[in-house]
């Protein structure tokens, strides 16, 4: 038999004020959860014109009415623009040499707009000026605090300050795990992802190129007749590596027995080529990426699937159409090191290659007539890293997790830098 209309009504009623008291409760203990003050609504609020004006102004050069203006909007209230505001003024009070003011603006934004959706950027730039001043603890307080309850990308910078400190406290393995997932926390190529995708890269290479043991290094005991070359052909890694992590050089005499550090490494290079930049990619996660130089318009870096053929050092470039130049030549493009891209299919070409230069401030534009070139340091320490045969893909878009083709053929010595 049905309950009259009456009765279901009440019943209706009473079981809505139970489920938002329920709710009620549940925010509660949430709340109680997270550490210190941060409380963070959902989303972050439209910007403000006024603000967006104050900014042009300080890219104008116009400092005075641009501090005018900030100081205006900062103490307009605890919105979300006056928090920004704040923290405008103090990077232009930090960079016009008033740190002390600078400290203290952003100590105002962190102690004062907790409720505020920009909140987590005021605190880790606060936790920054503290760490800047050399005040350590404080700084990993407050990092912990947004690393702790921030959304996942607004913690990314957080987790980057902590990864510094765990460096400056000579344990790189914390700070390279903390990289790691700043890099994974941080949306993709914004001013977090790269800054933490940087330190990364360094990070990385350290523990590489180091005799510290890391979960990944292995240890490989000096056989007879062992030298660096078939070493590294054994283990399938570079003589690069082995003598940089083990402080040997190619004359070292190796000891019956001796024991070699070496990182197993099954690397794949990507050259993203609208933004001039080279991954190297591990177990699909960037290793570290390089900044290139790539083909001029008429010569553009042709796209597709290659492998690197034999590595050369102090390479001789045959140049096109000219008498070879030698290693060490004013007119050698190639710099230090060349390492030749063999197509995985009939249409590439066949004259591309890795290298290095001998005009540093081509990198980073496109300036070569179809190879990518590094900057001499970078190229050294890149055919450091990579094996003959390793994948190279050159692509409009780099998208993480995609295949590597399969082995190719030795190739021979460049010819269009």
């Amino acid at each position: 038999m049905l309950k009259p209309r009456k009765d279901r009504s009440v019943l209706r009623i009473v079981l809505v004020v139970c489920i938002l008291a329920a709710l009620a409760a549940g925010a509660i203990v949430l709340a109680r959860r997270l550490p210190g003050k941060l409380s963070l609504p959902a989303a972050v609020g439209a910007s403000d014109p006024d603000l967006a004006k104050a900014r042009e102004l300080v890219n104008q050069a116009k400092t005075t009415e641009a501090r005018a203006m900030l100081q205006t909007l900062a103490g307009a209230g605890r919105t979300n623009e006056a928090l920004n505001a704040t923290i405008e003024l103090a990077h232009l009070e930090k960079q016009a040499g008033n740190a002390p003011e600078a400290v203290k603006l952003l100590e105002r934004a962190y102690r004062d707009f907790a409720s505020t959706p920009d909140y987590p950027r005021a605190a880790t730039t606060y936790a920054r000026s503290l760490e800047e001043a050399g005040q350590a603890q404080a700084a990993a307080k407050v990092y912990e605090e947004v690393r702790a309850a921030a959304p996942k990308e607004m913690a990314a910078a957080a987790l980057t300050g902590l990864g510094r400190q765990a460096e400056n406290a000579k344990d790189l393995l914390k700070a390279r795990d903390l990289y790691r997932q700043a890099v994974a926390a941080a949306k993709w190529d914004s001013a977090e992802w790269n800054e933490a995708l940087d330190a990364l890269g360094q990070a990385n290479t350290a523990l590489v190129f180091s005799p510290q043991e890391t979960p990944e290094s292995k240890r490989y005991a000096v056989q007879r007749g062992d030298s660096i070359t078939n070493i590294g052909n054994t283990l399938n890694t570079t003589q690069g590596m082995l003598m940089r992590a083990n402080g040997i050089d190619e004359n070292t005499v190796l000891s019956l027995g001796q024991q070699l550090k070496y990182t197993p490494k099954d690397f794949r290079i990507v050259i993203e080529r609208p933004t001039l930049r080279l991954f190297l990619v591990d177990k699909d996660s960037i290793f570290k990426r390089y900044k290139v130089g790539l083909g001029k318009p008429g010569h553009e870096t042709t796209l597709g699937s290659y492998r690197l053929g034999n590595k050369e050092k102090n390479p001789i470039w045959h140049k096109p159409g000219a008498g070879p130049i030698p290693a060490g030549d004013p007119g050698n493009e190639l710099g230090t090191r060349w390492m030749p891209l063999i197509p995985e299919r009939d249409n590439l070409p066949k004259d591309l290659g890795i290298h290095g230069t001998i005009r540093p401030e081509t990198v980073g534009q496109y300036s070569s007539n179809g190879c990518a070139r590094l900057l001499p340091e970078e190229i050294e320490e890149l055919y450091d890293l990579v094996v003959r045969s390793t994948p190279v893909d050159i692509v409009e878009t780099f998208a993480m997790g995609a295949g590597s083709p399969s082995p190719a053929p030795t190739g021979t010595t460049g010819g269009t830098p």
